[in-house]
């Protein structure tokens, strides 16, 4: 009997396995790939329970001294994959092939005591989960801004806003005001198309939105350069952008728990003080704002203690975020 015959009799040894596993390849035939190959070690599982014991107290009881949890790990150590589908297994509207995410997981899952925790949080109290990995987003202006920025413009995203920032916040103040039907039907009336097809563009999106906007008899924007030539500013306040992350998610998914996974923390926010504050920042913003009820879990390559240890000239503001985060420990 050959080696292929020996290990093919329950898969072909020549099938194709992901290196790395990518929070935004949500592909339904890729993710079914990646949890049949997943395997769970007696450290996963306690891994597993040690985030069910801390996240489960938050959002039964909203009383607890830290929503921060930091999963520590060499490259390839399995941090992508493990924050990956624990938050794909709380999101209850995550399917594969027609089956929740969470019965796949399940079926890897030895720990009947662990199945029945992650079914139980994920019926109960149901989360909203956005996912954010810093290490490959590519939005524009972003490779130096902070945590909370990035993370709010994500949020956007997944909310259903335009990728375009000007545009973003256009949508936004008009359906603050009420306005978004009467702006997309007057775009059909003019383009005789759906504005969704072209949001996403800053060049077109941009020039056409401009074109529409004084119909609506807008004091803002009375002639389409009013719109064209504004110049957007980013607001600065991190508690306000915290508050507005909270509602914003909290009013596109109807689910008062909300769970914020962030992959290649660790690597972002070490090289730059100003990024470590935001972040430490951003942590206490969502423990008060939220009251127990939204979650941060990120990811890093090191521990903290460890870059605070290898960044001598950070270490006041790692020290702070270390209080912050670094108790919920995986």
């Amino acid at each position: 009997m050959s080696i292929r015959s020996l290990f093919s009799a329950r898969r072909p040894i020549d099938r194709p396995i992901e290196k790395v596993i990518d929070y935004y390849a949500t592909d339904e035939k890729r993710l079914l790939a990646e949890i049949e190959e997943y395997e769970v070690t007696d450290n996963v599982e306690r891994c597993f329970r040690k985030f069910l014991d801390t996240f489960g107290d938050g959002v039964r009881s909203g009383h607890v001294t830290e929503i921060g949890v930091w999963v520590a790990g060499f490259y390839g150590s399995g941090k992508s994959s493990f924050t990956k589908y624990l938050g794909f297994s709380l999101d209850r509207g995550r399917l594969v092939g027609g089956r929740p995410f969470l019965d796949l997981l399940c079926e890897r899952l030895g720990s009947a005591e662990i199945k029945a925790g992650l079914r139980t949080l994920a019926t109960q109290f149901p989360a909203a989960v956005v996912f954010l990995d810093l290490g490959s987003e590519q939005l524009a202006d972003t490779s130096s801004a902070p945590v909370s920025t990035v993370l709010y413009w994500k949020v956007l995203q997944w909310a259903g806003y335009s990728k375009e920032k000007k545009l973003a916040e256009l949508e936004l103040t008009l359906e603050a005001r009420g306005l978004t039907a009467k702006f997309l039907q007057a775009y059909r009336e003019k383009f005789a198309d759906d504005w969704e097809k072209v949001h996403n563009d800053p060049l077109i999106g941009v020039a056409r939105a401009a074109q529409v906007l004084p119909s609506l008899q807008l004091k803002e924007f009375p002639t389409p350069e009013s719109f064209r030539g504004l110049r957007f500013e980013e607001a600065a306040d991190l508690r306000d952008r915290a508050r507005r992350i909270i509602e914003l998610v909290r009013r596109k998914s109807g689910k008062e728990n909300i769970l914020f996974l962030i992959d290649e923390a660790g690597q972002y926010v070490a090289p730059s003080g100003d990024r470590i504050l935001n972040l430490d920042g951003l942590a206490r913003n969502l423990k008060e704002l939220g009251q127990g009820k939204v979650w941060i879990v990120a990811t890093g390559q090191q521990t903290l203690a460890e870059i605070v240890e290898k960044a001598a000239h950070n270490s006041a503001e790692l020290n702070k975020l270390r209080d912050q985060i670094g108790r919920a420990h995986v």
